[in-house]
């Protein structure tokens, strides 16, 4: 009887790639294409140029891996590359254009909590076809939130990141990111508060936490 064979770890796999192992590179492709993917749509919004900067970036980490120096983790290192291609690539095809801040959100002071009216509501829906249908919903509501605000929740909210390594990704200060985070989060209730009345009336409703990969999958395509 063979005994069953341990998957290297990430540090592993990192080392293994550094001295030109190509199976380890694959590895680490696989376990990081689908993130960057979407870390990348969230700030291009163009699922064939998000394409084409994924490859980019996988191609900048096979560069550059041997220049990783372990003073962040490896998935902080690898989104931070992908979301400077990313930005890279929209400031060269068009000029970035800041929308008034009131345009685009609810009305609120960014470092308050909910309004005291604001209604709760959860994803947590037991009908598959339901499920489905609030997280398209759930994805077209974060599609429309303003570039800045939209990759500071994927990068939190999506892809699980702490506060800490969103800032040091996107070059901000830890304050910025949680105005920007508390922002999208309003932004986002007041978006969907609607349609979770309408199509889920007796859906019970209790604090409202935002989706993350394990519960929405977010899709790179639109």
């Amino acid at each position: 009887m063979h005994p069953i064979s341990r998957l290297p770890s990430e540090k592993e796999l990192v080392q293994q790639a550094r001295a030109g192992d190509g199976d380890a590179f694959e590895c680490i492709m696989d376990r990081y294409q689908e993130r960057v993917m979407r870390v990348v749509f969230s700030v291009l919004r163009d699922s064939m140029d998000a394409e084409e900067v994924t490859q980019d970036v996988f191609m900048t980490i096979f560069d550059k891996i041997d220049q990783f120096r372990e003073e962040a983790s490896f998935s902080t290192w690898i989104h931070r590359i992908a979301v400077n291609a990313a930005l890279m690539r929209k400031r060269r095809e068009r000029s970035m254009v800041d929308l008034p801040l009131e345009e685009i959100l609810p009305d609120g002071d960014a470092e308050s909590g909910p309004s005291a009216n604001a209604e709760d509501w959860s994803t947590k829906v037991d009908d598959p076809v339901l499920r489905s249908e609030a997280s398209a919903v759930i994805q077209e509501a974060i599609e429309r939130l303003d570039d800045k605000y939209q990759t500071i929740f994927v990068l939190r909210d999506v892809e699980g990141l702490s506060t800490g390594e969103t800032a040091s990704i996107l070059g901000l200060g830890i304050p910025a990111v949680k105005t920007r985070l508390h922002r999208a989060r309003l932004f986002l209730r007041a978006e969907l508060a609607g349609y979770f009345d309408r199509r889920l009336p007796t859906l019970p409703l209790s604090s409202w936490s935002p989706p993350t990969s394990s519960r929405l999958p977010l899709a790179a395509a639109g």
